[in-house]
């Protein structure tokens, strides 16, 4: 848009969920941004950048080398070329590699397969799944046990990725994780949406939708989805990485999985699983089952405000946790309904020891809708129903909507007056990581946080509440600009600009802006001879 100084622009309608580039006094002659398909394979070293104007196809597999960053723009797509097992393609982010894939709520970056259009939501079948590998990052953050012989015996452990080799590239072993760093930083992963992966290599050798093994807690890891893979939808191998606002959405096998060792702090998880592929909600291991040795250090991370929506109370063999070998989870003020099994199943006594000494925790939770009676399995499970200082309830969360369909029909905030929102007794940590909320799940009541960067919501599955604001741009006989747009409540406006449209020239302009639900309005004096704007809706 090259605006002259007098015109006024009509309206344009935009939705809020998208971030609004505007061109201001351009002189004439602007260079135009060109899209490009371009194919990456193999080793990826130095500093890469990765443009939104350009489509990426992954061939194989594509590693981000130790020393290496990968910067990836707001609304950058990426592509994954079909294949089988070792042929498949995957972004693998080694030991000593960075990625830093930071999108928006209004430009997310969007891993999914080549077949894919992503311009049009209904383009594959609703639940099509395995068609590319998936993203792996591995760190140097400790694991307390190996398979590899190697590495179980070296000090500090490594691991070898399950199911591959233990390959080296330019002299690097690219498929190890693990070490002696818990502050190690694999880089940042922000509003991220990870489509259609999932690839098996070897029975219970597999690629998931997002890998993190050996992963630091100097990564960033917040509003990241994972729809329709073939494996889990989340696995952390050992690690101490913290994360929020996860989404797994009807992955095939386990929503979360956890093994090796994990130490790491979780707000705000969803999950929600469909009949025709499901296991467990969470299969929560402390070793892999083929070692038990009992090393340190103990799986003991913490969960809060997580919810939980199995595959149906018809669906067999749909189970809330499967908690084995040395685990000590902790999980509090979360919500857990809607499975056609057993809500908790503990298998041995390696991880019901935990139960008795209260190393594990399961406090203030919400249960409902298992088809099992009761809805435990064993006796280590029992205790945190039958004990009443645990504060677990089996009582229905009143969830405004659940569906498998896209059909509107999806809003797993509590209702007004589900026991949700009694305050809890129990309060996450002040530790400079949580948010300190006192009520059940992973929404507040106003805060669907799944609305407008998933492609839950893409889809058409998630209950739409927010008009698409309009917005309207001047400039006055005063050479004044004026940006004005109408704001929702809960999101955060920031004005930004540049000189040139290169990924680090964008500055914030004026104090950040709290929606309301009324128009706002930014102006400034124009200068030079042109001039890039954008909103961001965070």
């Amino acid at each position: 848009m090259k605006p002259n100084e007098s015109s006024k622009y009509n309206p344009l309608r935009l939705r809020w969920s998208t971030t609004l580039v505007v061109f201001c006094v351009a002189a004439a002659g602007a260079n135009e941004l060109r899209a490009d398909d371009i194919t990456v394979s193999g080793p990826l070293y130095g500093v890469q950048y990765w443009r939104q104007t350009n489509t990426y196809h992954l061939d194989k597999f594509v590693y981000v080398m130790d020393g290496a960053e990968l910067h990836i723009e707001p609304g950058t797509v990426i592509k994954g070329l079909p294949g089988t097992a070792a042929e498949t393609a995957a972004l693998i982010v080694t030991r000593g590699g960075k990625i830093f894939a930071e999108g928006t709520r209004t430009q997310p970056i969007i891993f999914t397969a080549e077949d894919d259009d992503v311009t049009d939501p209904e383009f594959l079948d609703t639940f099509e799944r395995g068609l590319w590998g998936g993203v792996v990052l591995m760190g140097r953050a400790p694991i307390n046990t190996a398979i590899d012989t190697d590495g179980n015996t070296a000090d500090p452990k490594y691991d070898v990725f399950e199911g591959l080799p233990d390959l080296e590239v330019d002299g690097q072993p690219v498929h190890r994780f693990g070490g002696g760093d818990p502050h190690d930083s694999s880089g940042v992963l922000r509003y991220v949406s990870i489509r259609r992966a999932g690839v098996t290599f070897l029975p219970n050798k597999e690629l998931n939708g997002l890998s993190l093994a050996g992963v630091g807690d100097g990564t960033t890891i917040e509003y990241v989805e994972v729809y329709a893979a073939a494996d889990d939808g989340f696995e952390f191998f050992g690690g101490t990485v913290n994360t929020k606002y996860l989404v797994s959405a009807f992955n095939d096998d386990d929503a979360f999985d956890a093994d090796q060792g994990h130490n790491g702090k979780h707000q705000f998880w969803f999950a929600i699983q469909e009949p025709g592929k499901k296991d467990n909600g969470g299969e929560l291991n402390g070793e892999p089952n083929e070692v038990n040795a009992g090393n340190d250090p103990v799986a003991n991370y913490q969960i809060w405000n997580a919810t939980w929506i199995g595959a149906g109370a018809d669906s067999s063999g749909n189970r809330g946790f499967t908690i084995r070998v040395y685990a000590a989870p902790r999980v509090y003020n979360s919500i857990i309904t809607d499975f056609g099994g057993v809500a908790m199943r503990i298998t041995d006594e390696k991880a019901g020891q935990y139960v008795a000494s209260g190393l594990m925790q399961f406090r203030e939770n919400l249960w409902f809708g298992f088809n099992a009676d009761p809805i435990w399995a064993d006796d280590y499970a029992a205790v945190f129903f039958q004990d009443g200082s645990y504060s677990n309830r089996v009582v229905d969360p009143q969830l405004r909507g659940i569906s498998r369909q896209p059909d509107g029909g999806l809003d797993p905030r509590p209702s007004p007056g589900s026991p949700a929102w009694e305050p809890s007794t129990v309060l996450p940590p002040d530790d400079g990581f949580f948010t300190p909320v006192d009520y059940r799940g992973a929404f507040g009541p106003n805060d669907l946080w799944i609305s407008g960067w998933t492609f839950l919501s893409q889809r058409g599955f998630v209950r739409v509440e927010a008009a698409p604001p309009h917005l309207s741009i001047e400039i006055d006989a005063e050479r004044r600009i004026h940006i004005r747009f109408p704001t929702v409540a809960g999101f955060t406006y920031r004005v930004q600009a540049a000189e040139t449209l290169a990924v680090d020239g964008w500055q914030d302009v004026g104090q950040p802006l709290t929606g309301t639900g009324a128009e706002v309005s930014f102006s400034e004096p124009v200068s030079g001879s042109h001039r890039f704007y954008r909103v961001m809706a965070e």
